[in-house]
């Protein structure tokens, strides 16, 4: 958590808040997703995080990434927009509750291996593309906002 969002926290307590953030799909040339498993909930997901003060989402991708997955992204694009209160609400094991208000974004050059960074990060695996299935609804949605990306060219808003 970083050391604003600890600030507000100490302010609003487990109180809802409204959080800016990223998520990426990263695919290799085999077609694999990069999934990553969260030490804090044990689930699979996508790289994806909160915006620091003093970061544009981009740079606020780039170093999610980089701290979960090892990954340093080269050219990244956005293929959406997600807001919705019952697709990016989440609530904490430790109680505090985020609306995240989130850019998502495609990714297939990269530089360096995946691997974990056991403190956000258990496991990193490229997996087939099929594992979407078992994603939560939020990040599941990413994968039809990258398929709307390649039919239309445009970013999707939701």
């Amino acid at each position: 958590m970083s050391n604003y969002l600890k600030a507000l926290r100490e302010l609003i307590g487990h109180r809802k808040v409204i959080h800016p953030g990223a998520r990426v799909i990263i695919e290799n040339a085999k077609g694999e997703i990069l999934f990553v498993r969260r030490t804090d909930s044990g689930q699979w997901g996508l790289p994806a995080g909160g915006l620091e003060e003093e970061e544009d989402i981009t740079a606020c991708i780039r170093r999610e990434v980089l701290e979960e997955t090892g990954l340093k992204l080269l050219e990244i694009e956005l293929i959406g927009i997600s807001s919705h209160p019952s697709q990016e609400s989440v609530e904490y094991p430790n109680g505090d509750r985020v609306q995240y208000f989130t850019a998502e974004f495609y990714c297939a050059q990269w530089h360096g291996e995946p691997r974990p960074d056991d403190t956000e990060t258990r496991e990193v695996r490229f997996m087939n593309v099929d594992a979407v299935q078992d994603l939560p609804a939020q990040e599941f949605a990413t994968f039809e906002s990258l398929l709307f990306f390649r039919a239309t060219g445009r970013v999707r808003v939701r």
